[in-house]
């Protein structure tokens, strides 16, 4: 199952297609929409005889569905109240055809720039239908100061917003400034991309999705540009036999470790186990073979002369590495010139399924010209400080545009690119790319890259297509993040406690998708 998440521009663009083409009119969508909506209030909410609803209708379509909305409530014996933002001569089309048909059935309708707000009693249900998917500019003081006064409402009041929380925006879900604070969110045909980026999961409440009639080959003629990670990803995983084998499983490489750094590439190794991997050996400086001893699951190979990487290391590496089914390349690695100077002889014969994580990214980055020998199948996973060494930004520039940088990056370098944090974002060579629906602070934790890393690359090992092993690895690395949050709800949990949850959330994770199909 693919989950679509359109841009505001791509849901504007469905809606006018089936209304020009398709021949379906707002009014019905309008219609569509509120219906959904109200379907999903009474499954969520409850009764809604005799309760008393506020319902706020904005400027432009987002106030159509609230005014028909508006009607649905007071049919079924409500009390409601609507305060529309602009004077009811201004409204035209679509939503003044909904506006016209709540008046004629004598819902009070007022002007909501002249009504007073700061004394208002308990209202039981607060509808937002304020401003849609299409809003990205900055809030007038008006505007911020009504949704100040939904958000106050709230406290005491069941807030549903219509499609989006008004105030933020569609493509990013940034608040612009403030946006509402809503207990249920029903958003319309498809989740809208900013609904599933980190800044808007404080506002949206339960998010429900309902379908109101766009056409399927519309959405296909005009695919998103962006996808969500589904559940249904666990059903790509390589099925287990009774009679397999290690080594069916694959053999995965570490390659990584340094004096001070000798954890990451076992963080790595543990989370490729915990995900299935057959075999896992790490290969690192001589001297450093020593601290995985006390590892009986690990086998190493001793590369160079000391505890340092140099160029050589190469040679003593070079033997073995066609006998692995794929490579992890960078935890613990160190971000010296002899630790370059092996990434640089490494990549003039590249294993081909090699993923590179960590400190050769970092070194990836001081020497650009490297990543032209990159190959197709290369997976690339910075988190966004490292994301902005590649383009000269700061972290904070990067998570503002996540979607736009890993698209630049990964279609630009024709890489496979995991650009991690909250919502991780998963792109190939080519549109679609996914984002993650996990936000998991249990995640936020020095190691956790190294975990993942271990896990994508078990999959690699296990003869999965680079892009797959990324999606399913990132997801399932999430899935563990959010069960760790019952054990650990204040945090506390170690990189190598993600890593022994894997298999617990493997088992959760296929719970879940059997129950919603059966």
């Amino acid at each position: 199952m693919v989950i679509h998440l359109p841009t505001p521009e791509e849901m504007a663009r469905w809606d006018r297609l089936t209304m020009q083409e398709f021949g379906l009119s707002g009014t019905i969508l309008m219609e569509n929409a509120s219906r959904a909506a109200l379907y999903v209030l009474k499954k969520e909410f409850g009764p809604l005889r005799d309760i008393s609803a506020m319902v706020f209708a904005g400027p432009g379509n987002n106030g159509g569905d609230a005014f028909a909305l508006a009607r649905h409530l007071f049919n079924l014996g409500a009390k409601v109240l609507i305060l529309h933002s602009k004077l009811p001569t201004a409204y035209t089309s679509d939503p003044a055809y909904h506006l016209r048909l709540a008046e004629s059935m004598g819902i009070p309708c007022y002007y909501l720039p002249e009504y007073e707000l700061d004394a208002l009693p308990k209202i039981d249900l607060v509808v937002d239908g304020l401003f849609g998917t299409g809003f990205k500019d900055m809030l007038s003081p008006a505007a911020q100061s009504w949704i100040k006064s939904i958000n106050k409402l709230g406290k005491r009041s069941f807030v549903l917003s219509l499609d989006i929380p008004s105030g933020l925006n569609g493509a990013t879900g940034e608040p612009m400034p403030v946006a509402v604070k809503a207990d249920l969110t029903v958003t319309f045909e498809e989740a809208k991309l900013g609904l599933f980026l980190p800044p808007a999961k404080d506002h949206i409440g339960k998010l429900v999705t309902s379908k109101i009639g766009i056409p399927r080959h519309i959405k296909q003629s005009h695919p998103a540009t962006h996808i969500a990670l589904a559940p249904d990803l666990v059903k790509v995983l390589p099925e287990t036999s009774a009679t397999m084998h290690k080594g069916d499983a694959g053999h995965l490489l570490v390659l990584g470790g340094s004096p001070g750094l000798t954890g990451a590439p076992m963080l790595a190794a543990r989370a490729a186990f915990r995900s299935g991997a057959g075999l896992v050996s790490i290969a690192c400086p001589k001297a450093l073979t020593a601290f995985y001893g006390s590892f009986p699951e690990v086998m190493t190979i001793g590369l160079g002369r000391g505890e340092n990487w140099d160029a050589d290391c190469l040679d003593s590496l070079r033997p073995h590495l066609q006998r692995f089914s794929a490579v992890v390349f960078g935890p613990g690695l160190g971000r010296t010139d002899g630790a370059a100077a092996f990434l640089e002889r490494y990549l003039a014969e590249p294993h081909p399924d090699t993923l590179f994580d960590a400190d050769a990214l970092f070194l990836l980055a001081k020497r650009p010209e490297l990543l032209e020998r990159l190959g197709p199948d290369a997976v690339l996973t910075p988190h966004p400080g490292e994301m902005a060494n590649f383009f000269g930004v700061t972290p904070r520039e990067i998570n503002l545009a996540r979607a736009r940088y890993a698209r630049e990056f990964s279609f630009g370098r024709q890489v496979n690119l995991v650009l991690k944090g909250a919502a991780s974002i998963v792109a190939g060579h080519k549109d679609p790319i996914a984002i993650s629906p996990f936000c998991a602070p249990n995640l936020a934790i020095a190691g956790s890259g190294d975990v993942l890393s271990g896990v994508i690359g078990s999959l690699l090992a296990r003869g999965l297509p680079p892009l797959t092993a990324a999606q399913i690895g990132v997801y399932w690395h999430g899935y563990a993040g959010t069960l760790l949050a019952e054990e650990f709800p204040d945090r506390g949990n170690t990189p190598l406690e993600i890593a022994d949850h894997l298999p617990t959330a493997l088992k959760e994770w296929k719970k879940c998708v059997q129950l919603k199909i059966s």
